[in-house]
């Protein structure tokens, strides 16, 4: 125990703690006291989270600044565009058109059927859900 006496740090009287090093106050109501008025206090006045200097250091804005964040974007953008395989890639709207230029066609070639005695290849006829054998040319293909 300590030998000496501690002054309240809310009412300011001498005492003897029961408590060492750890007690502030010499009794309960006066930590109970200091606490309210410490809490009155924070809530009359917001705290600012961050210190005034730091706000006008965020206000301004440089032109090195902007170079180094347009910088960043695009070596992000080009590592990503490169280490990305082509089948995880994004659709284009080009490759939609492609798609829908595909699918819009009426025949489409079968590849896995062989030719028929007259050398005609086989298409699939998107109207009529058929195969069908046309000489060899530009039938919407």
């Amino acid at each position: 125990m300590e030998n000496y006496l501690y002054t309240c740090a809310y009412c300011g009287k001498q005492y003897k703690p029961r408590r060492r090093r750890k007690q502030k106050y010499c009794c309960n109501s006066c930590r109970t006291n200091a606490f309210n008025a410490k809490k009155k206090i924070s809530l009359a006045k917001p705290e600012t989270t961050q210190p005034e200097n730091q706000l006008q250091k965020i206000d301004k804005m440089s032109w090195a600044g902007v170079g180094n964040a347009a910088a960043g974007t695009l070596a992000v953008n080009a590592l990503s565009g490169l280490l990305t395989r082509e089948e995880n890639k994004p659709a284009t709207k080009k490759d939609i058109k492609e798609i829908k230029a595909l699918l819009s066609k009426r025949y489409h070639e079968v590849l896995n059927m062989d030719l028929d005695s007259y050398g005609s290849e086989p298409y699939y006829d998107m109207e009529t859900k058929n195969i069908v054998y046309l000489k060899s040319g530009n039938y919407g293909i």
